[in-house]
């Protein structure tokens, strides 16, 4: 990728913005230096709402070589018609990690936190109203929340000075 322009999603992005822009530099590419240009989707304009969908977009136009963007995007894309497979190539996937999560503070009470949990763990797309909620986080169910697997958000976090 060296030379080449880059397009990333939201800066606040944990696997379009983010870990893409961490998984660049421990692959020995800077994205400050090395590419021939690149930019997130916050400092673009752009009439797709979405920011992955926008950086497929614009891979798939030749505004950018490359670009990073989730596996269910893509997929997503590909059975609703708006990715053209044969245009595009996915030549690199991360490794597996923790994504997406809901926190409090230290000392919130254990059973109000298990009374929250249990709520969301109730949530289905049988409700209207559960419906509505998974989709607005593009899911089809919540799990219990879990400690492990933070490991490389947190490495690209700190890496990034955002913790």
């Amino acid at each position: 990728l060296k030379d080449r322009k880059f397009a990333f999603g939201t800066r606040s992005s944990v696997q379009a913005g983010l870990l893409a822009y961490s998984f660049l530099k421990d692959s020995g590419i800077d994205p400050r230096k090395d590419l021939a240009a690149s930019s997130f989707y916050d400092d673009r304009e752009s009439a797709t709402k979405s920011d992955e969908r926008d950086v497929v977009e614009r891979v798939s136009n030749g505004e950018f070589d490359a670009g990073a963007v989730s596996q269910k995007v893509m997929e997503a894309m590909a059975e609703d018609g708006s990715l053209d497979r044969d245009g595009v190539r996915i030549f690199w996937s991360s490794p597996g990690y923790s994504h997406c999560c809901f926190t409090s503070q230290s000392d919130l009470d254990p059973k109000l936190a298990a009374e929250i949990e249990a709520a969301f763990l109730s949530v289905t797309d049988e409700d209207p109203i559960g419906k509505s909620v998974l989709e607005g986080e593009d899911c089809d169910h919540f799990v219990p929340g879990t400690d492990v697997g933070w490991e490389l958000i947190e490495k690209a976090a700190e890496a990034e000075g955002l913790i």
